[in-house]
């Protein structure tokens, strides 16, 4: 028995240190460049993803604000705070003053920069963290839905400061 509650109390001092929350509050970020600071920038709640026939895809917009280039990507996370993508083999390489367009994945014949390669993963309740090697640098969101070859819709998401939100 006293083996038993030995066990227990280094479970329960096991489980104490685990953190309860990831995705895009505590998960590490990864290293854009070597030698320089990834930073997050921007937080986004409400990132969907449907593929197949009933066609969904989230956006990431960004221009660079800085005047050299840096290092620019994008982690999803879908409703269980898992990671979608690999933000680093999807990182683009941005020049000062010019726009990058990220995509969840390839729909319709929307062009876009950078295929984030979550591809027919479906989620609808996801987040999206972009990240950065400069602090210079602003960035919009948006769905588009619909059947091939053009969007129907196209809806805005709101882009937040790291994790804080202010009032609209």
């Amino acid at each position: 028995m006293k083996r038993f509650g030995l066990f227990a109390v280094l479970l329960a001092g096991q489980l104490a240190g685990t953190p309860a929350i990831a995705g895009i509050a505590d998960s590490p970020l990864p290293v854009m460049e070597a030698g320089k600071t990834t930073y997050h920038l921007c937080s986004v709640p409400g990132v969907l993803n449907r593929g197949a026939s009933d066609i969904v895809t989230t956006y990431f917009a960004c221009t660079s604000t800085d005047t050299a280039t840096m290092q620019v990507g994008v982690e999803v996370f879908d409703s269980n705070t898992f990671l979608l993508n690999d933000a680093v083999a999807t990182s683009f390489s941005l020049l000062a003053g010019h726009s990058v367009l990220f995509g969840t994945h390839q729909t319709f014949n929307m062009l876009f920069d950078v295929n984030l390669n979550t591809g027919d993963i479906s989620f609808y309740t996801g987040s999206a963290r972009i990240l950065a090697t400069s602090r210079q640098l602003v960035c919009a969101a948006f769905q588009a839905w619909g059947s091939p070859p053009t969007p129907a819709s196209m809806v805005y998401l709101t882009v937040i400061k790291k994790e804080t939100q202010k009032g609209d």
